[in-house]
């Protein structure tokens, strides 16, 4: 058994003949039968179908050969869709054929013809499935044909002209295709096997004990034979000429066509072989006897009807099948003859090129130079030496290599086409002479080799010997330029070997003599592909690799026998390159693959161009370096983002400490300014009301100074303790404010009165307003309203309110007004000591807070020319 490329003997089992794999229970059945002793035994060998680990039963199990009535099924066949064919004798003269399947044992009954009281398992041998897998054909001394629902017998081995002792193997190829291999007979083809009056019957290797034929996916046959090895028949238009083994395996020098019905071959062992245009009756020429064996054939040429020249490596021999042969006096070795019209002969030989006059019976000598070929036409004739082509007329001998450079080499063989074409075999191709213009043929333009041997032309077509096959080439001429495609025949075709020394038309076959035997296949046969190929990659589906050592290597294998090595393969790195790469190399190397995941998709084209139907793919990951991972991707854009927060974390606090900074400086500068203010404003309020009691001193009012001088020094009281906070209630500056509206009515007696007015809404002790904000605007209001009235009497009223989120304080008098106190007494000196100092304070206490305090003075008569006086309104957010 082979298995992974070694072969495993099983030395425990004797007499193997036939082998069953056993579909249903998963088990490898092999039939056994042998004698020992005066004992015959039958039966069979089991094992477990687990490759690699085979276990098979330790003895035979054995089945009885005498007609007892107890015969035991016996597996013979068993196919993949689970159906088993067993065979048993259960009752003399008739035995039984059991299909087994899912639904149920089917038994049927047949006759046995054998007058042997034994029972047929170890005969019933030749059988095969069916194309479907559901019906059996099998040879007792006829062939049946059976299934689960009927037995059909077919046809008998007499029909056949068979004995029974004659069948080696069957095979169904088919519902109409039936292979026989037999013992004296070669292969038989039975085509409609099944429909008597179509049935067609042909033979194969007639002289040939074939043992077994199979088909393979591309439409190929294999056949192995008992002593002549094993066959490849690429389509059965390629065959070979076997006769018994004395052709296979053997070198063929040259072989040459005596009619459409005769060949004769010429091999390296000495012998001269005649055999039919249908491959068979081959037999030796006998009188060329035992003295020439090992005498290589290299020529053979018709002289006459009844007579043969031969070149050989003794010299040069005339031989006729019916009286036998004669050498010339001649003992060197010639290569080669041309038979002219006068039944003269000239032939190549180491020596030289010499002519012989057969009605003189003498040589004479044309050249010394050493000559490798001649070949002539009419009275021209041209041969071949190791240094070029010449040609001679019987009068003037002209060397062809000075025009052609191609023809200064080694000449190989020269044949005439029949429109006078010569064609010129060299180690550098095939090279055409036609009417003075020559071309060349090589590698370049599509032949299979350089090594060309010998040409057979037939019309437009010419068959080229090559050491690779033999090359087809169909010729046309447009003018006089020729035009020409190059096909190929090689052992992947069907040629017994690929170094081919020549050919030969004949019953609308070429016969190629090759070194290992003689191929012949129709004149019109074109290789083609049978089916598209197969590729396997062999590696595994998914490869990881490590960016330090990304070195990897595919290999293909491109599954197509007929294309042989010329196999294509294209292949791609999907993700990196869209286009296809074009090799002949299955064994490919990537060193530099960049990190990532690529994905290699590999196809191949057989000899054809058809390419494989699948598209293998493989998975490459190439693991990046760890500076290109995520995992430290994600860290540097943490870190990343840890610096840039930290930064930014730092600016801010940076923007914040500046801030903070500023904030407690101008803070500290409002406190500063704030008590610089209200040192300013308490001297100058004081001043103002020591002018008032100076007043009442001077007209000698005692009571009014005396009261005026006590409510001042209750309201001086009260702004000293207030003085050092930068805010004040609402209620303490109401009570400091109704001081001084008290004090400035004393001074002013019946010319003033005022009022002061808090909104019910409002709860003066929860608001905070700037201390000591509001008297200085009462004190413009009475000192630049009221005190210049003479035809009135001034009012002063004050009023708080609430506003949204503010607290609105409203002065209002019913003076001269702004405007016109400015034009009546400019004293810019005593107002700026006022409000300058509140407008100060209250720039400052903007800057600090978010929410602004604003002040509002207007002109009455700006309402109305009847309204004088001035109204000031302070916004202080609650």
């Amino acid at each position: 058994m082979f298995y992974k490329g070694s072969i495993l003997r099983v030395d425990s089992c004797k007499g193997v003949y036939a082998i069953t794999e056993d579909h249903r229970s998963g088990c490898i059945i092999l039939l056994s039968s042998y004698v020992e002793g005066s004992s015959t035994w039958v039966g069979y060998y089991k094992s477990p179908n687990t490759p690699g680990h085979w276990r098979w039963s330790s003895s035979m199990t054995t089945i009885d050969k005498e007609l007892n009535g107890k015969g035991i099924p016996l597996l013979r066949a068993s196919s993949e869709k689970e159906i088993n064919f067993y065979f048993a004798c259960n009752h003399p003269g008739m035995y039984d054929l059991g299909i087994e399947g899912p639904g149920g044992t089917i038994w049927h009954s047949f006759p046995y013809s054998l007058h042997l009281c034994y029972l047929p398992y170890d005969r019933i041998s030749f059988c095969s499935l069916a194309p479907d897998q559901r019906s059996i054909l099998f040879f007792t001394d006829t062939l049946y044909l059976a299934d689960s629902a009927h037995l059909q017998r077919v046809l008998t081995l007499s029909e056949l002209r068979l004995e029974r002792s004659d069948l080696t193997d069957i095979y169904c190829e088919n519902d109409s295709t039936l292979w026989l291999c037999s013992r004296n007979r070669g292969l038989i083809l039975v085509r409609n096997f099944r429909r008597p009056a179509a049935r067609m019957i042909r033979s194969y290797f007639p002289e040939t004990f074939c043992t077994s034929i199979r088909k393979d996916r591309e439409g190929g046959y294999w056949l192995t034979t008992h002593d002549d090895g094993v066959y490849y028949l690429p389509d059965l238009d390629v065959r070979y000429v076997t006769g018994g083994g004395q052709l296979v395996g053997k070198d063929i020098k040259c072989i040459r066509a005596i009619d459409d019905h005769t060949l004769v071959a010429g091999l390296s062992n000495g012998r001269i072989v005649f055999f039919n245009s249908n491959g068979a009756g081959v037999r030796s020429f006998i009188p060329w006897g035992s003295g020439n064996k090992n005498n290589r054939l290299l020529d053979i040429k018709p002289l006459g009807r009844s007579q043969f020249v031969v070149a050989n490596d003794r010299g040069l021999d005339l031989f006729s099948p019916g009286t036998g042969s004669r050498r010339m006096d001649f003992n060197k070795s010639v290569k080669g003859v041309c038979c002219l019209r006068d039944s003269g002969v000239v032939f190549a030989a180491a020596e030289g090129l010499y002519r012989f006059r057969g009605y003189r019976d003498t040589i004479d000598a044309l050249t010394r130079k050493r000559a490798t070929c001649v070949e002539g036409i009419g009275n021209t004739y041209y041969w071949g030496t190791l240094d070029g082509l010449y040609s001679s007329d019987g009068k003037k001998v002209c060397y062809l290599g000075d025009e052609t450079p191609a023809l200064a080499g080694i000449i190989n063989h020269i044949d005439i086409a029949a429109d006078s074409t010569v064609w010129v075999s060299t180690q550098q191709g095939v090279v055409v002479l036609r009417r003075g213009r020559s071309f060349s043929i090589g590698t370049a333009q599509g032949l299979s080799s350089d090594m060309c041997k010998n040409v057979s032309i037939a019309g437009p077509v010419a068959w080229v010997s090559t050491n690779k096959g033999v090359s087809r080439i169909f010729l046309r001429w447009e003018g006089t330029q020729p035009v020409y495609t190059v096909s190929h025949i090689t052992e992947s075709d069907g040629l017994m070997f690929n170094d081919v020394n020549q050919t030969a038309l004949a019953a609308g076959y070429v016969w190629a003599a090759t070194a290992r035997g003689i191929s012949f296949f129709p004149m019109d046969y074109v290789p083609h592909s049978m089916q598209k190929p197969l590729i396997h990659i062999n590696t595994p589906d998914v490869v990881d690799l490590d960016y330090r050592h990304n070195k990897l290597i595919i290999g293909l294998s491109g599954i197509s026998f007929r294309s042989a090595k010329q196999i294509t393969y294209q292949y791609r790195l999907r993700d990196l390159d869209s286009n296809w790469i074009s090799t002949s190399n299955n064994r490919l190397e990537f060193s530099t693959l960049p990190y990532g995941v690529h994905t290699f998709e590999a196809r191949v084209a057989d000899r054809w161009g058809a390419l494989s139907s699948e598209v293998k793919r493989i998975t490459i990951l190439v693991s990046p370096p760890f500076w290109r991972t995520l995992w430290f991707t994600m860290l540097i854009y943490l870190l990343v983002l840890l610096l840039m927060a930290g930064g930014i974390y730092a600016y801010f606090r940076w923007r914040h400490d500046k801030k903070d900074r500023a904030f407690k400086l101008r803070s500290k500068m409002a406190d500063l300014e704030m008590m610089a203010l209200r040192a300013q404003m308490n001297p100058h309020f004081i001043f103002n009301c020591l002018s008032s009691i100076q007043s009442y001193i001077l007209v000698a009012d005692v009571r009014n100074a005396n009261l005026y001088l006590h409510k001042l020094s209750v309201l001086i009281r009260k702004i000293l303790q207030h003085s050092p906070r930068p805010y004040s209630t609402l209620t303490e500056e109401l009570t400091e404010l109704g001081l001084y509206m008290e004090l400035e009515k004393l001074r002013l007696a019946d010319r003033m009165d005022y009022s002061i007015d808090v909104a019910r809404d409002l709860h003066p002790e929860d608001i905070l307003i700037p201390s000591l904000i509001l008297q200085p605007f009462a004190e413009n209001a009475i000192q630049h309203g009221i005190s210049p009235l003479r035809d009135r009497k001034g009012v002063v009223r004050i009023n708080f309110r609430r506003s949204g989120r503010y607290l609105v304080c409203t002065i209002e008098d019913n003076g001269v007004g702004i405007h016109a106190s400015r034009r009546e007494k400019p004293q810019v000196e005593h107002t700026s000591m006022g409000l300058g100092i509140i407008s100060h304070r209250v720039r400052i206490i903007n800057a600090i807070r978010k929410e602004a305090v604003s002040i509002k003075i207007t002109d009455k008569s700006e309402n109305g020319p009847h309204e004088p006086g001035t109204i000031a309104q302070i916004y202080f957010p609650i």
